[in-house]
């Protein structure tokens, strides 16, 4: 969705300078179109006409009809245009417009519709038919969006809730050619965005009744980038409905978002389904931001982060304001989706540092002021290899999750209904298309109220077996004050207490010159038994 909304305008993006030949309208709109059709989508054009050194096309429209999902868009008028100096100039004229319906499990379809303007747009491109270079400069462009059936009395775009503008858009578009595919590069830079939605006489069903109310928010965010390559295989392919098959056959996808500085607030208010009135106001921003996806045959790969992060939210209901505000953020995901009968990678990491609470927060449970207040701080950092045994994009793989699913729940509820009955037998148990088969605890370090818990670890998860093997070991400091502080409070029972520090002691020791320090080390064993310290606990 989002990569068909970011390129409604025929191709906003790419990178690099190829030589200088001649280039005509009709190459132009060729490769521009071409780009579409290659991913599957269908490229329609109601009338064309080339008069000499410019082709005109009107009511062009990209389109693609899914098995669960449908998106669109017209476009009024292209005109392109030779400059005279081995470039065509390309400008859309009028606005686009746009569909998109996507099917739900169980619920109604999700429709959005939107509407897209781009006063003073202008694409020049340059090249040969096989590498091609788009450079695209838009002053002003505005994306206003609806969600839901189109109301018989609808407007233009101040009629949408949702209205997205970008200032000062510019980039690069390149598509090279060669016998096994196309690479495409770009990279594309934006002075600002400024996102606005007013919402009125928003209804949610709930199980009381209904609640109606109106929702005002806006955000502003400051210098934006995208930058990225995709290499797509020869001949078309499907990547709504059949991105698996497109991976397969080489399809290849690297981008990097990154947002400067951000700021944003939000308004709301209603009744509820009792008729009791609700209201309230937000305040958020950050520092900087960025985003990172790569896709391919091998695996998946997010990557995020964001620094300076705060917000704060005022309720009506609440005497104060609920605030926190983090350092920094950064997490990344690797995720192996094709089938294979090879153990393939697998790698999960987070880092949260100095977090941040609103003393109306802390007063909820520590009135007095006796926990530390310190930020605290979160790490993990896991890795392992695992076993794919299916293709984890491909529908018919969902299609039969769906269906154990659903007969797992139907033996369910027999059950229930025959008295708690066992579920039948011959119930087919939920697939589970990835295993992991090794699992690494680089770190998970948790720094909060005072005390701080240190983990690493290495096991082997066999096939078929209740639970893993190898060895975990753990180093905590502030356990005792806080559980001393935690009954100071009144939180905890001074009895509950003990039965925790007994606990303790049976999978924890004291450190060496260090009795505020505790150690453990966990050995899971082959034949089921567990070790402590080197005691059986197990």
């Amino acid at each position: 969705m989002f990569r068909s909304l970011a390129t409604s305008a025929v191709a906003l993006i790419a990178a690099a300078s190829p030589g200088l030949t001649e280039v005509t309208p009709a190459q132009v709109w060729d490769d521009l179109a071409r780009s579409y059709t290659d991913m599957g989508y269908e490229v329609t054009v109601g009338s064309r006409d080339e008069a000499g050194d410019t082709l005109s096309l009107s009511d062009v429209t990209v389109s693609v009809d899914g098995e669960t999902s449908d998106f669109s868009f017209d476009i009024p008028g292209i005109v392109l245009r030779q400059t005279g100096d081995a470039k065509v100039r390309t400008v859309i004229e009028g606005e686009i417009t746009g569909e998109a319906v996507a099917e739900m499990p169980d619920q109604d379809d999700t429709n959005i519709q939107f509407l897209m303007t781009m006063p003073g747009n202008e694409m020049l491109s340059s090249g040969s038919a096989d590498d091609m270079l788009h450079e695209m400069s838009y002053p002003e462009l505005t994306l206003a969006a609806r969600f839901g059936a189109q109301p018989e009395d609808a407007g233009a775009a101040q009629d949408m809730p949702l209205r997205i503008s970008l200032a000062d858009v510019a980039g690069t578009y390149r598509n090279t050619k060669a016998a096994d595919g196309t690479d495409t590069t770009y990279d594309m830079t934006a002075g600002k965005l400024d996102l606005a939605i007013e919402m009125t006489d928003v209804a949610a069903d709930d199980q009381d009744g209904a609640s109606t109310g109106s929702l005002s928010a806006r955000s502003v965010v400051d210098g934006l980038t995208m930058t990225g390559r995709m290499k797509t295989p020869s001949g078309q392919m499907d990547m709504t409905d059949n991105l698996h098959v497109a991976l397969k056959d080489g399809l290849r996808i690297d981008g990097n978002f990154a947002m400067g500085p951000m700021t944003g607030s939000a308004e709301f208010s209603g009744t509820d389904a009792e008729g009791v009135q609700k209201s309230g106001d937000a305040a958020f921003g950050s520092d900087s931001s960025e985003l990172s996806v790569a896709m391919s045959r091998d695996a998946l790969i997010y990557r995020g982060s964001a620094k300076g992060t705060r917000a704060e939210m005022n309720i009506a209901d609440l005497p104060f304001p609920i605030s926190y505000a983090v350092e920094s953020a950064a997490g990344g995901l690797t995720l192996p989706i094709s089938k294979s009968d090879e153990s393939q990678p697998f790698k999960f990491d987070y880092a949260l540092a100095g977090l941040t609470l609103a003393d109306g927060i802390w007063n909820l449970f520590d009135p007095n002021g006796q926990l530390p207040r310190d930020p605290a701080s979160l790490t993990i950092d896991i890795e392992g290899m695992a076993k794919v045994s299916e293709d984890l994009l491909d529908p018919a793989m969902a299609q039969r999750m769906e269906e154990a699913a659903e007969a797992q729940a139907q033996a369910q509820q027999q059950a229930e209904a025959e008295d708690g009955a066992a579920a039948p037998a011959d119930v087919p148990p939920m697939p589970s298309p990835l295993r992991p088969e090794t699992v690494r605890i680089n770190q998970f370090t948790l720094d909060a109220v005072g005390a701080k818990a240190d983990v690493t670890g290495d096991l082997t998860i066999p096939e078929g077996a209740e639970q893993p093997v190898g060895k975990v070991e753990g180093s905590f400091s502030g356990i005792n004050t806080l559980l001393d502080t935690l009954v100071s409070m009144g939180v905890v029972p001074q009895e509950q207490v003990m039965g925790a520090r007994m606990m303790i002691a049976m999978f924890a020791r004291p450190a060496e010159g260090d009795p505020n320090t505790l150690k453990t080390e966990l050995d899971f064993r082959e034949d089921g038994s567990i070790f402590a310290n080197g005691q059986q606990v197990k």
